[in-house]
């Protein structure tokens, strides 16, 4: 566009657009890269990164008869058994799964659930096989691997990417975490429920919220002074 001068704020937006519809059809490990990108203002634009940001939380999501059947499949009970209440369609959707806000029949607490994408381990696992034998082809060629081993950054996003998708270690996780911040007055960490936790179905405790690019300017100063404290704690503190 710029080589054409049809450069404008607009049309950069338009791009962006573009972009954001087209890693979304190619799936999850696209959908992962392209959020890697999103906070990356060394490489993309403002406006760019404002469109790619949406693939944190507004990817299509996939019918909700299917998450349910999940739910139930995973647990072992009917939904009904377990949620009171669940919205009919998801409240947000990402490359991983998608979350609808329910209230726990049990205690009446209002939470978070996370179901995981049908095939997303498949999907995923095959995208990382053809990624890694590009990695291995351009090997043969230096220059292209000089200054980055394609190889072994696979490697590494692969294994946390795995680690991403089972929900046990997520929800053990945040337990964990939760127990450590507890220092911190405040940090809120949501709560987590293992017994309605299962590899592809995590159950949290809904607490509501804003992201930081919504916050006044007032806020923002002190809220990065607080995440900048919450990571020290759990680089130098926790273990």
């Amino acid at each position: 566009d710029k080589v054409l001068g049809r450069s404008s704020p607009d049309l950069e937006v338009q791009r962006a657009a573009e972009l954001r519809d087209i890693i979304t059809s190619l799936g999850p490990f696209y959908i992962k890269i392209g959020q890697a990108l999103s906070i990356r203002p060394d490489i993309l634009s403002p406006r760019s990164m404002v469109e790619l940001q949406k693939l944190c939380d507004k990817v299509p999501s996939y019918d909700s008869k299917i998450a349910f059947a999940t739910i139930e499949r995973e647990l072992g009970r009917p939904v009904s058994d377990i949620f009171s209440e669940i919205t009919p369609e998801p409240v947000a959707a990402a490359s991983l799964g998608q979350v609808y806000k329910a209230t726990l029949r049990e205690t009446g607490q209002i939470v978070a659930v996370k179901v995981q994408r049908p095939g997303v381990l498949e999907t995923v696992s095959l995208d990382l096989y053809l990624a890694r034998e590009a990695g291995l082809f351009a090997r043969n060629f230096p220059f292209l691997t000089d200054r980055l081993d394609a190889v072994a950054l696979l490697d590494e996003f692969a294994y946390r990417f795995y680690q991403e998708l089972d929900y046990n270690l997520e929800c053990e996780n945040g337990l964990k975490i939760r127990e450590q911040m507890s220092v911190l007055p405040n940090v809120v960490i949501p709560d987590n429920f293992p017994r309605y936790t299962s590899r592809r179905v995590h159950v949290a405790e809904w607490i509501e919220g804003e992201k930081l690019s919504q916050s006044t300017a007032d806020d923002v100063g002190a809220l990065v002074n607080l995440g900048v404290i919450t990571y020290l704690t759990q680089l130098l503190e926790c273990k």
